[in-house]
């Protein structure tokens, strides 16, 4: 697993925000997942006939003891190490703590490896005490020559075999999302269409960007 730390550094926002976003070109691009999700047989019968709750259950942060979803996490990295900051729905400060990877668990999320890191100095029931995640993928850079936002897929708890009995995930279609806090809303629309298979836009729709 290739661990950059220039891919993990900086603000991440919670998918859950896309979600429940009304900007009219986000709700476009919804509006059209969810019509190929219908559509599309495989689709269809892989996110249940609604793509937005399927995504909706399997990316929720208000679980594992955390009580309000997520909005962001701030990760920053000193002489000491990798740090990061989670915020709730309210944009309050959950904690900061330093992480370290533990370990590399070879399947993880979508079957791939994932990193395991723990914050050593952490309470012990702090709901982000141990995060399993996969690595950002596209690379963090990537948008800047026309590729996708990067995004990553991570899960988390105070206790590591509340997520992993180390070998698998206990809950393998859990799926806390984050996407990379300095994206468009170009951007953001195409991360969802890409998800969904749909072409991206080179531009934003003429109606949704009056």
């Amino acid at each position: 697993m290739n661990l950059r730390k220039e891919d993990w550094l900086g603000t991440w926002t919670s998918f859950e925000r896309l979600l429940e976003s009304r900007e009219p070109a986000v709700e476009k691009a919804w509006q059209e997942a969810e019509d190929m999700a219908l559509r599309v047989p495989a689709l269809a019968k892989m996110f249940g006939g609604s793509a937005k709750a399927f995504w909706a259950k399997a990316c929720a942060t208000n679980r594992q003891g955390n009580p309000q979803r997520l909005t962001a996490c701030h990760v920053t990295e000193t002489e000491k190490g990798m740090y990061a900051e989670w915020f709730d729905e309210k944009d309050n400060s959950l904690g900061r703590y330093r992480y370290q990877v533990l370990s590399i668990l070879k399947n993880g999320l979508e079957g791939k490896e994932n990193a395991v890191f723990f914050a050593k100095d952490a309470p012990d029931d702090w709901p982000f005490r141990y995060v399993i995640a996969m690595a950002p993928l596209p690379e963090r850079s990537a948008h800047k020559n026309g590729g996708l936002l990067s995004h990553m897929h991570f899960q988390f708890a105070s206790e590591l075999q509340k997520l992993t009995d180390g070998i698998h995930l206990v809950e393998p279609m859990w799926y806390p999302t984050v996407c990379d806090g300095n994206g468009t809303l170009l951007e953001q629309c195409n991360l969802i269409r890409a998800l969904h298979k749909l072409p991206v836009w080179d531009q934003l729709p003429e109606e949704c960007a009056l």
